[in-house]
């Protein structure tokens, strides 16, 4: 089967798209912020144009674009996909059920956002399935705050970032990098690969 004719791989069985809910958590962002789009845009380097569709659920941006949004906000990542505003105790735990976190998907990636009821997390942790399968797919390399952990659960990935040559990573693989270095992950087979990416954030002290 070639990647011409190859079948998109199934949606993510989650219970809720991210679409609607980052739409509604930025607004109510911005607004409690007290920030126009236009003030939003000159903070974290978006298009007013693309913060309204964003706001509309009409663009679905990729983990560079929700880093610009949080780093612009004040906020850690998770918290744009937390239904709600909630405060951090002290002896706090939450469960995220297999296929129970919130779906983002963009043209590269499906991420299911784990654990989005906590807010001001230290990492952000995401099961992503990589659906590119060429470099080419991307118009460029990944930038932006922070550090990753890329640990690979099925398939065969290919790491692409700057300085290095490209990392062939299979199942039990895992991989430690600065978010700043330009970065792209692909699958290295026809079959969509998962992996387990943590993020660290811009605002983590």
């Amino acid at each position: 089967m070639t990647l011409e004719n190859r079948e998109p791989a199934p949606a993510l069985p989650a219970p809720e798209l991210s679409s609607s809910v980052l739409a509604a958590k930025l607004r109510l962002l911005r607004r409690n912020a007290e920030l126009t789009l236009q003030q939003l845009s000159r903070r974290c380097g978006i298009s007013a144009s693309a913060l309204s569709k964003i706001e509309n659920g009409q663009l679905s941006p990729t983990y560079e674009k929700i880093a610009a949004l949080a780093l612009g906000l004040n906020v850690e990542v998770g918290e744009l996909f937390s239904p709600t505003v909630k405060a951090a105790p002290l002896g706090r735990r939450s469960v995220t059920r297999r296929h129970q976190g919130v779906a983002h998907r963009t043209d590269q990636y499906t991420y299911e956002m784990l654990h989005t009821d906590l807010a001001d997390k230290r990492f952000i942790p995401l099961v992503t399935t990589v659906r590119a399968h060429d470099r080419a797919e991307f118009t460029k390399l990944l930038s932006h705050d922070g550090e990753e952990l890329l640990f690979v659960l099925t398939g065969e990935v290919i790491l692409h970032t700057e300085g290095y040559e490209p990392l062939h990573m299979s199942p039990g693989d895992s991989c430690y990098f600065d978010s700043r270095m330009g970065h792209a992950c692909v699958s290295g087979t026809e079959e969509d690969a998962t992996v387990l990416w943590v993020s660290s954030h811009a605002n983590m002290r």
